[in-house]
C-alpha cells in the first residue's frame, strides 16, 4: 500500500489548518513553560548566591565589631589589615576608615559613609571597575565596610543563559519537527477523507474513508462517514434499479402496441390519422423511456471504459452542416466558428454528440423565428470550450439551474414537444467527462458554456 503523501494544495494551505494552529499553540505552550522554568532557575540561583555572600559579609561584620568591643581599635586595625592581605583579599573588600574619609587600614579606597547594603562598582587590582556587594557600618567615630565580589554571580548567571541557550538550539528544532510530523499527519488523514468524499461526489459510489488500526477519533467519525456513505449508496442503487425498471418493463408493452398500430393501419386510409396520433405519442412515451435509462447508465458510470480521443472541432462541423437547414427551415440562422487547429477530450464519442445535439436542438426548438445561434469551439488555458448561443427568449436567472432537474420545464416551453430530460441528460453526460456546463444570459438569449478538462493537443 502507497505510503499518503501531502497534495501541494494541502501543502499550502497546512499552516492555515486546525492541526497546525493547535500544534502551534502547543510548541508555544512548551517555549513559555521552559522560559518560566529559565526564569525560575536564574532568580533562584541569583538569590541563593547573593543570599550567602550577603550572610558572609554579615558575619565577618559581626566579628569585627566584636573585636572593636572586646580589644579596641588596634587590634581592629590589625585584623583588616591580616585580611586584606590574606588569600580571601582576592575577592573580598575590607576598609576601615574615619567619618572625613581617611583610610585607616584596609584593601579598599575611601568611600563615602552609608549604612547598610550597597552594590557599587570599584576599581579593583586593575584598571577596569568590579562590582562589590558592601555592608557599611559605624563603630564610634568609625566606619567598617565589607564587601564581596558579585562576579561568581555573573558566572553562574551567564552559566545559566548558556545553558537555556543551547537548550532551545537542541529542543526548539525538535519541537517544530514533532509540530510539524502532528500537523501532517492530521492534514493527510483529513485530505484522505475528503479525497473520499470528491470522489463520491464525481459518482464513485463504492468509494470509503480509509480507516487505520489505532481506533482514534479520526477513525471513530470515519467509521460513521462510511456508515452513511452506504447508506446512500443502497438508496441511490435503489432508486436507479426501479428507475430503469419500470422504463424496461413499460417500455416492451408500449413497444408490441406501437407495432400493432403500425401493423393494423388501415391502407384505405380511414382511421390512419386517429392511428398515427397514438402511435406518435407512444414514440414521445418510448423516448422518455430511453432518455431515463441512458440518465441511469450514464450516472451509474458505465461508458468510462468506452472513453477514446474525441475531436470536438470536428463533431462540432460535422452537426453544424447537420443543422444548419434544421435551423433555416425554421426561419432560424445556424452558424459556426470553430477554432483550428483540432480541440480535442477524451470522451465517448456517441454521448458527446447527444450532449451537443440536445443543446442544440433546445436553442432551435425553443427560439422563434429571426434567432441567430452560434457554435463556438476553442480552447482557453489548455481547457477544450464549447458555447452554443442563441438571441432568442432565454431562461430566467432563477431557473437556470432547476432546467437541469428531470422532467422540468418552464411555463413558455410546456406547449412545445418534450418531456423535461434533455438538459438533464446534458448534465449526465457531462459530468462523465469531467465538463462543467453553465447557462448565462447572452443579452438577448441564452448562452451555453461547457468547459472540459484540459484538452490534448492535436496530433
Amino acid at each position: 500500500m502507497p505510503r499518503p503523501s501531502l497534495s501541494p494544495s494541502l501543502a499550502r494551505g497546512l499552516f492555515r489548518s486546525l492541526a497546525t494552529r493547535t500544534a502551534i499553540l502547543f510548541f508555544g505552550l512548551f517555549m513559555l513553560s521552559s522560559l518560566t522554568i529559565f526564569l525560575l532557575l536564574y532568580l533562584v540561583a541569583t538569590h541563593d548566591l547573593t543570599a550567602q555572600i550577603r550572610e558572609a559579609v554579615e558575619q565577618d561584620v559581626r566579628a569585627l565589631a566584636t573585636i572593636t568591643e572586646d580589644q579596641g581599635e588596634a587590634e581592629l586595625i590589625k585584623d583588616i589589615t591580616a585580611l586584606a592581605g590574606s588569600v580571601e583579599a582576592e575577592r573580598s573588600l575590607y576598609l576601615l576608615q574615619t567619618a572625613d574619609g581617611r583610610v585607616l587600614a584596609g584593601n579598599g579606597q575611601r568611600t563615602d559613609p552609608f549604612e547598610g547594603w550597597r552594590e557599587t562598582s570599584i576599581t579593583w587590582r586593575s584598571k577596569y571597575p568590579d562590582r562589590f556587594l558592601i555592608y557599611g557600618r559605624q563603630l564610634g567615630d568609625k566606619w567598617l565596610f565589607v564587601g564581596r565580589r558579585v562576579h561568581n554571580v555573573w558566572e553562574i548567571q551567564e552559566a545559566i543563559l548558556k545553558a537555556f541557550g543551547w537548550g532551545l538550539l537542541a529542543t526548539v528544532p525538535i519541537a517544530l519537527a514533532g509540530m510539524y510530523f502532528l500537523a501532517r499527519r492530521a492534514a493527510i488523514r483529513v485530505e484522505a477523507i475528503a479525497g473520499a468524499m470528491d470522489a463520491y461526489l464525481q459518482g464513485d459510489l463504492t468509494r470509503r474513508v480509509p480507516m487505520t488500526t489505532r481506533g482514534d477519533e479520526i477513525d471513530h467519525l470515519a467509521g460513521k462517514i462510511n456508515h452513511v456513505l452506504r447508506q446512500v449508496e443502497r438508496l441511490i442503487a435503489g432508486m436507479k434499479q426501479v428507475t430503469s425498471d419500470v422504463a424496461h418493463d413499460l417500455r416492451t408493452p408500449l413497444s408490441r402496441l406501437r407495432q400493432r398500430l403500425e401493423a393494423d393501419r388501415d391502407p384505405a386510409g380511414g382511421d390512419d390519422e386517429v392511428k398515427a396520433e397514438a402511435i406518435a405519442e407512444i414514440d414521445g412515451i418510448l423516448a422518455t423511456f430511453d432518455a431515463l435509462l441512458q440518465i441511469a447508465e450514464i450516472d451509474a458510470g458505465a461508458k468510462n471504459t468506452s472513453f477514446a480521443r474525441v475531436d470536438l472541432s470536428e463533431l462540432t462541423q460535422f452537426l453544424y452542416e447537420t443543422y444548419a437547414g434544421v435551423a433555416e427551415d425554421a426561419g432560424q440562422k445556424l452558424e459556426a466558428a470553430i477554432a483550428a487547429p483540432a480541440v480535442l477530450v477524451e470522451g465517448n464519442k456517441r454521448l458527446l454528440t447527444q450532449l451537443l445535439v440536445n443543446v442544440i436542438e433546445n436553442a432551435i426548438r425553443h427560439s422563434p423565428p429571426g434567432t441567430r445561434i452560434t457554435l463556438t469551439v476553442f480552447s482557453r488555458d489548455r481547457r477544450a470550450c464549447v458555447e452554443i448561443a442563441d438571441s432568442g427568449p432565454g431562461i430566467p436567472a432563477a431557473e437556470c439551474e432547476r432546467v437541469f432537474e428531470r422532467f422540468y420545464r418552464l411555463d413558455s416551453s410546456r406547449t412545445t414537444p418534450g418531456n423535461g430530460l434533455g438538459l438533464a441528460l446534458v448534465k449526465s453526460i457531462a459530468e462523465l467527462h469531467g465538463a462543467a456546463v453553465t447557462l448565462a444570459d447572452n443579452n438577448p438569449g441564452l448562452l451555453v458554456q461547457m468547459r472540459f478538462p484540459p484538452a490534448l493537443a492535436a496530433d
